[in-house]
């Protein structure tokens, strides 16, 4: 009786708890803050994806304006691979 029992329930909790666990994980994208300077309008902020940072080759941009990290031309202009 209890080996049956066991034969029948472990597979099924396994089942349950697999498919559980399929839907518990989530991929968190990671924004942060970037600044362009549009001209006669001053300094802007939008949300960039986590992969502009200040390294790479490939400049950040939002049109045709450069992304930087702080709200000044002196500060890091943002890049990514």
């Amino acid at each position: 009786m209890k080996t049956s029992f066991l034969k029948i329930v472990l597979p099924a909790l396994a089942i349950v708890l697999a498919v559980g666990l399929a839907f518990a994980t989530e991929d968190k994208s990671v924004d942060r803050e970037a600044f362009y300077n549009v001209t006669g309008q001053g300094w802007q902020s939008t949300m960039v994806e986590e992969s502009c940072y200040a390294g790479g080759t490939i400049p950040c941009k939002i049109g045709t304006y450069q992304l930087y990290a702080e709200p000044d031309f002196g500060s890091t202009p943002l890049h990514k691979d």
